[in-house]
């Protein structure tokens, strides 16, 4: 009998017990860390080619509609962003004959055409205008920023020829062939 006193004590004993360990509280807390880096994005074109189409009147001259102020052609580049400081740097080529030439430009006619660039979307309008391949430039930004929907957009208009010197003059007649031009647009975190 007293053994079997002992295990019914013992039992109460574990069930009380129990009910103690229950009453109390007990937490540990688990902090989540990770690292962001400074980055910036630009997403694919909509168009890596913009067509001009002909660019010769009928006089043989550069096309009076080709040389407005308001859009002929654009393209629009989705997903930019910086989620930092950052620079944004714009540069290019004028539109220029691709064919060899085996003689010097006449002064009467054109190898190169400048044309108005402006980026849409970013900050304000940014402007540019390239003639040399070597007048781009770059603006630093102190904060985040992404371009709103539907993204970056670069507008193309206002041609205008240029003598052999890079120098902007109208009335020039254009040589046959291909001309092609370029803008590049980077965005780079700042250092």
């Amino acid at each position: 009998m007293t053994h079997r006193l002992k295990l019914t004590i013992a039992g109460i004993a574990l069930f009380g017990m129990t009910g103690v360990a229950h009453a109390q509280s007990a937490s540990s807390q688990i902090d989540l860390s990770s690292t962001v880096l400074g980055a910036c994005g630009l997403g694919t074109p909509d168009t890596t080619v913009i067509n001009l189409g002909d660019l010769t009147g009928p006089n043989g001259l550069l096309d009076a509609s080709k040389k407005v102020t308001t859009t002929l052609a654009s393209a629009t580049i989705a997903d930019a962003w910086c989620n930092t400081s950052h620079r944004l740097t714009i540069g290019g080529q004028p539109m220029t004959l691709q064919r060899s030439v085996p003689y010097a430009q006449p002064a009467n006619m054109t190898r190169h055409i400048a044309f108005d660039a402006k980026l849409v979307g970013w900050i304000g309008d940014i402007d540019y205008r390239p003639r040399s391949g070597n007048d781009g430039f770059g603006i630093n930004f102190t904060s985040a920023r992404a371009a709103p929907a539907p993204g970056l957009q670069l507008n193309i208009s206002n041609l205008e020829t240029m003598t052999a010197a890079r120098v902007e003059q109208p009335n020039l007649m254009l040589e046959y062939g291909t001309y092609k031009g370029t803008i590049t647009i980077t965005l780079a975190p700042s250092s």
